[in-house]
């Protein structure tokens, strides 16, 4: 298992820069770009890192027969893609999806019932486990998780896992943020989570949910399940943590699974907000306050924890600290199939 901190190419290496500043040259009459630097200045910190995990046998085994499909040119991409991410997160999760002849054939009968009797245990899938372990960790330290997934099926499976295995309760210590609250249930909710005194220490929350205006500075840890192409959603879930009020340094957690279309998709998204960063920055010149931030990645206890811990250490494949600042982009290369 690596860390990578910083590489040896941008990602705006294969962007046309003399396009990107004629491209700027006609926006300046017109285009007012506002820079914001407010939640740099006023907040302790925010500190990503993309963790890329090993997926157990039965996870893979699932992930690589609809991986099959598709590589064939399956007419629904989106419904594979959809099928990927579930499985991504627990591999039981398959029973929700609509199978094709082709996967039926390898995720047949006995294998899903197969999977039925493993539902409730998170080590079958890398990144239940790691979802896990790292919230018992924290729950040490005394900080908050907010857990983020663009589904709802992996957030029920894992309210189940967190009732089974802490033996809390649902409206206590694990919550619960999702499309079909009112807005005074939310608020509530939201007022609970916040509240140092409470009992809740964790926040299972849709990405649709949680747009933006809602403030979740209970949380310092948050962690996205799943990857989404536009990366505007991705950072309005960390801006429920990273925002004014906010006391503690907020560590982001990327969690993407090894072998998987997970890599190359948020590389796409990592490019994404590089040429945005390009087309929008005042000057050609690197931002200089990115850079202090880069250089300021202060250790991460409770990954660090996990890392060097013997029966855990062999679930993480990479782990890509900063990943979206300009020169930080040599681990890329481990996302790419």
């Amino acid at each position: 298992m690596t860390v990578t901190k910083r590489g040896k190419r941008a990602l705006g290496d294969e962007i046309n820069n003399r396009g990107i500043e004629e491209l700027k040259a006609v926006m300046l009459p017109f285009v007012h770009v506002h820079k914001g630097s407010i939640l740099q200045k006023s907040l302790p910190g925010l500190r990503e890192c993309v963790v890329v995990l090993n997926p157990p046998d039965l996870q893979r085994k699932v992930l690589e027969s609809i991986e099959v499909t598709h590589n064939q040119k399956t007419k629904n991409v989106f419904e594979t893609e959809h099928k990927l991410s579930l499985v991504s997160v627990h591999p039981s999760l398959v029973s929700h999806c609509k199978l094709t002849g082709k996967e039926s054939r390898t995720i047949n009968e006995a294998l899903l019932a197969q999977l039925k009797k493993v539902r409730l245990d998170p080590n079958q899938s890398v990144k239940t486990k790691f979802l896990m372990e790292f919230i018992k960790l924290c729950v040490v330290i005394k900080e908050k998780v907010l857990v983020f997934s663009q589904y709802i099926d992996p957030l029920k499976l894992i309210m189940k896992h967190l009732v089974n295995w802490f033996k809390w309760t649902e409206g206590e210590e694990v919550l619960y943020m999702h499309g079909k609250l009112e807005q005074k249930q939310r608020q509530t909710l939201i007022n609970e989570f916040n509240d140092p005194k409470s009992k809740a220490k964790v926040l299972l929350a849709s990405t649709k949910a949680c747009s933006e205006g809602i403030n979740l500075v209970g949380a310092s840890r948050v962690i996205l399940l799943d990857v989404v192409w536009n990366p505007a959603v991705e950072r309005q879930a960390i801006s429920r943590a990273y925002r004014i009020g906010q006391k503690r340094i907020v560590y982001t957690y990327h969690l993407v699974a090894k072998g998987t279309p997970e890599g190359p998709k948020y590389c796409k998204q990592a490019q994404k907000d590089r040429i945005s960063e390009l087309v929008f920055a005042c000057s050609s010149r690197p931002d200089k306050g990115k850079e202090k931030i880069a250089e300021a990645v202060t250790e991460d206890k409770v990954l660090d924890t996990m890392v060097k811990h013997l029966k855990l250490g062999d679930m993480f494949d990479n782990l890509i600290v900063q990943p979206k600042e300009a020169d930080l982009v040599e681990g890329f290369s481990i996302l790419m199939p």
